[in-house]
């Protein structure tokens, strides 16, 4: 439909640099395909800032994770836990206000 359309053009895709350590984002998995949303993002995250509930996790570290459960994603970002990892994200559609 072009309602879906228009919201799709809304998105765009950030690099975020997470530093070590907790991250305080929690993920779902997407319930209309495959790959992993952020579901909510804790007060004292480091990311609170820069990422928001229903922003989708499509890369780490170069690596695309687009197609991934949570359960594969936790498991790279723990492997990766002691390490800056940059997390490149397609951001949820913004509203638009005129």
């Amino acid at each position: 439909s072009a309602r879906r359309a228009a919201a799709r053009t809304l998105r765009s895709k950030v690099s975020v640099v997470a530093p070590p350590g907790k991250l305080g984002i929690i993920l779902a998995n997407r319930t209309d395909s495959r790959g992993t949303v952020v579901s909510g993002v804790r007060t004292s995250s480091v990311l609170a800032e820069q990422v928001s509930p229903g922003d989708r996790i499509i890369a780490i570290d170069e690596e695309d994770v687009s197609q991934m459960n949570v359960k594969e994603i936790t498991t790279i970002m723990a492997r990766k836990s002691e390490f800056e990892r940059v997390l490149v994200l397609l951001t949820a559609p913004k509203q638009q206000y005129d």
